[in-house]
């Protein structure tokens, strides 16, 4: 049983900051007390000197339980901010670039044979660049039509009224579709996969130092280092770079594992320019004393659902006994009907559900692994997840027979 867990907290490329993050986890919070039948309580927001983490405690008790986690998200939002600050005109002169780089090097292809769902989502930005450019042009053609303007002219203004709505169009609705974002988010993986962000290697380097010191404190009994959307995959480079640091790392004191949810890690070890991330995901599946357990969902269009993201391989079920554990999950069956229909076609909502407290009992539950009693390889191998082991009354019982192993 799990008395005092530390968890290691890193976000997809979204510029949200721990103050936004601490009042969403305080309202879902009340949502995991009310389905698990216990009380939890979360601590005010604490900022680290260093400015990149931030922390808050939780406090979980059932009947015959109680449970304390520190959670610590590692910012890196800043360095998001500061890529959606760009100018219009660099943001798409880089986009162009990145989706050339993308398609030219066969990755786009690749996703498309890993996920079809994730080939549409990469085409998702650059559809809409098109379709608002149409719409800008046959504004503008239009337009000079419209005034019975012919040479120079109708191209001045055919082109001033085109650009004008298009500009427009990105702005909104663009900015609401998250169409400049996503732009963004493919531009920073170029960069990342190509090992051009000295910021982000600098950050990340941070965070290793952070986990390191955490295991050499051992105040805790668990160490759980969890990593959403393109979060997952900084989780792996974070745990990478923590190991090199100390070799030992989950050998000397607390229980050390890597959660990836709603994971893009194959967006970077299918590209060629790879390389660098397929060793990370070697490295920690190498390493036994790591714990590697990944959820997917087949409702979640923005991962690879039922893919391997070290063996590049199509999976037919769950992984058994494998590393990481990937463990397939029914985002509907976490969520009341009437609130999974609200949220049916809002696909980044689905996308977020991975960090959100359920509605209902579940194989996976976020708020279960990461503030509840349950270890964390024992939470991933049992057959039904937490549903199984806490009981209606909110008792923890492990009685129920062990499912599959965690390779750790």
């Amino acid at each position: 049983m799990i008395r005092r867990r530390h968890v290691f907290h890193i976000a997809g490329y979204d510029p949200v900051a721990a103050s936004r993050q601490h009042r969403s986890f305080v309202r879902q919070a009340a949502i995991f007390a009310e389905t698990w039948n216990l009380t939890a309580s979360v601590g005010d927001l604490q900022t680290l000197s260093d400015g990149s983490s931030a922390r808050w405690t939780t406090k979980a008790r059932g009947s015959n339980w109680q449970a304390e986690s520190i959670y610590e998200p590692l910012q890196w939002d800043d360095l998001v901010r500061t890529d959606m600050s760009r100018t219009m005109a660099t943001r798409l002169a880089r986009s162009v670039a990145a989706f050339f780089d993308f398609v030219g090097s066969g990755a786009v292809p690749r996703y498309f044979r890993a996920n079809p769902k994730y080939g549409v989502f990469f085409l998702f930005p650059f559809f809409f660049l098109v379709v608002f450019a149409l719409i800008g042009f046959a504004a503008g053609s239009s337009t000079a039509r419209y005034f019975e303007l012919a040479g120079l002219k109708a191209i001045g203004v055919g082109v001033a009224v085109g650009a004008t709505v298009f500009l427009g169009l990105l702005q909104w609705p663009g900015r609401r579709w998250r169409v400049l974002q996503a732009l963004d988010d493919w531009i920073f993986s170029l960069d990342y996969v190509h090992g051009r962000r000295a910021d982000v290697e600098a950050r990340l380097d941070r965070f290793a130092d952070r986990i390191v010191a955490c295991a050499r404190d051992q105040s805790a009994d668990e160490i759980v280092l969890s990593g959403h959307s393109m979060g997952a995959t900084l989780a792996i480079d974070i745990m990478t770079r923590a190991l090199a640091r100390d070799p030992e790392l989950g050998r000397h004191g607390p229980a050390v594992c890597v959660l990836t949810i709603g994971s893009t890690i194959p967006k970077f070890t299918l590209h060629p320019a790879g390389g660098s991330m397929r060793r990370s995901a070697a490295a920690i599946v190498e390493e036994p004393s790591i714990a590697w357990a990944e959820y997917h969902a087949r409702d979640d269009a923005i991962s690879f659902y039922k893919f391997d993201p070290v063996t590049a391989t199509r999976l037919s079920d769950d992984s058994g006994a494998g590393k990481p554990m990937i463990r397939r999950v029914q985002i509907h069956e976490m969520l009341e009907p009437h609130t999974f229909s609200r949220y049916r076609f809002r696909y980044m909502r689905l996308h977020y559900q991975f960090v959100m407290a359920n509605d209902r009992r579940s194989i996976y539950d976020y708020f279960m692994m990461v503030c509840g009693p349950i270890p964390f390889t024992r939470a991933v191998r049992a057959p039904s997840g937490p549903s199984e082991l806490i009981g209606r009354d909110g008792a923890y019982s492990d009685a129920a027979p062990l499912g599959p192993t965690v390779a750790a």
